[in-house]
């Protein structure tokens, strides 16, 4: 969805979270998934509507995302 949404994105993995930019929007919290398991674990949606409105690209993600809609 960021690929999509959000051309030209930086991802960075920290300890805990991933820290997603694009432009000049940061969103430092978005979780690594489940603890123990943080490789390909699904994300809460709700994290992923917080990021998406923080970015601006809701109505992009909405078409991405089915839970968005």
């Amino acid at each position: 969805m960021l690929e999509t949404c959000a051309p030209g994105h930086t991802r960075t993995e920290t300890t805990h979270y991933w820290r997603v930019a694009f432009g000049t929007k940061v969103y430092p919290t978005l979780p690594l998934g489940k603890h123990g398991s943080r490789r390909d674990s699904e994300i809460q949606v709700g994290h992923v509507k917080k990021m998406v409105r923080l970015l601006e690209i809701l109505e992009c993600a909405k078409r991405q995302i089915e839970q968005l809609r």
